[in-house]
């Protein structure tokens, strides 16, 4: 079985954008090649048709064709199909500054409710909203069946280390609540590849002592100066999301340290993520690709659920009994 730590709701990626950013229209592009694999059509047929016409029109089309195709029941049961007993929803809180109000937590909340014990609630904190998105976090946590927080400091414009952040750290180290970080590249055209550099991880361990970070996205492609943490700081945690697996396997791709210390010295470390609906492949998929890695046994099984059910304190004992959900 698996736990999966680093996704989403596909509403959340297929919601259509009323505009892109002409900044950063080559992250939409990237990302519009995968979704529109999802919907049937070849990344060379995308890209034609971008070339031919506008990018938000293109989108519009992917989104109306997988807005159909990724309803919630059908959701509900491809996450069963693939074992999957729980799915992370990262309710990212994005935006330079604090010109909005905190994002929206009660959504995700209701549906925390309504299938219970299949979700993984990440609540979104957003620094330039200061206190009024702590609160929303700190809602969401005690509240709402939130347990754990997700950052994305690259979409701030701040690095993980940065004091803005520190009120967030403080609170998920006094209730004892996880933090997925983004700790990889990003392809905004005029953000620093380096905002999310998984050094600046570093003073937040130091400074919170018993802060537990999941630095999502393996740290590529700096991976042996994640892996250099991950055997220094006991609460520091990775998954391996949003690359496909079958590269991540391949030598020469940045990824040989990962998979080499993966089956010795950071095999309790080592948490599952695919953030399948960025790569544009059905979870099936991912998870065939990742089953040829070079894992033990001992090992795989942590990495599949154990690691995480112990991170996120969910209480399983295999085997588990999927439920079965209204309209599922």
């Amino acid at each position: 079985m698996f736990i999966d730590c680093s996704n989403t709701l596909p509403e959340f990626i297929f919601e259509a954008p009323k505009e892109i950013d002409p900044k950063n229209a080559e992250y939409r592009v990237l990302f519009g090649a995968k979704w529109a694999q999802l919907a049937g059509w070849s990344k060379t047929e995308f890209m034609q048709m971008v070339n031919e016409r506008s990018v938000e029109t293109v989108m519009q089309e992917v989104y109306a064709k997988l807005e159909s195709e990724f309803s919630m029941d059908n959701f509900l049961t491809m996450l069963s199909d693939a074992n999957v007993v729980y799915h992370a929803i990262h309710n990212m809180d994005y935006g330079r500054d604090g010109s909005k109000p905190p994002a929206d937590h009660d959504y995700v909340a209701e549906l925390l409710k309504r299938y219970p014990d299949r979700f993984i609630g990440f609540a979104g904190y957003n620094p330039h909203k200061g206190t009024e998105s702590l609160k929303v976090v700190r809602k969401a946590l005690t509240e709402q069946g939130y347990k754990a927080v997700v950052i994305p400091p690259y979409e701030h414009g701040v690095k993980a280390d940065d004091r803005k952040y520190y009120p967030l750290y403080a609170l998920c180290e006094e209730l004892d609540i996880p933090i997925w970080i983004h700790s990889s590249i990003n392809y905004f055209r005029e953000t620093s590849v380096f905002i999310d550099h998984p050094a600046n991880l570093e003073a937040p361990l130091m400074d919170f002592k018993n802060l537990k970070i999941i630095a999502g996205h393996g740290g590529w492609p700096w991976v042996p100066d994640l892996i250099a943490m991950l055997l220094k700081y006991e609460n520091l945690y990775v998954d391996t999301s949003a690359f496909r697996p079958k590269y991540i396997a391949e030598a020469n791709t940045g990824w040989d340290m990962f998979m080499h210390y993966a089956n010795t010295l950071i095999q309790d470390k080592i948490v599952f993520g695919t953030d399948w609906l960025t790569l544009g492949m059905p979870i099936k998929e991912v998870i065939k690709e990742i089953e040829a890695w070079p894992l033990k046994d001992s090992v795989r099984e942590k990495f599949y659920w154990k690691n995480a059910n112990k991170v996120f304190k969910l209480g399983l004992e295999k085997p588990v009994l999927t439920k079965t959900y209204e309209g599922e």
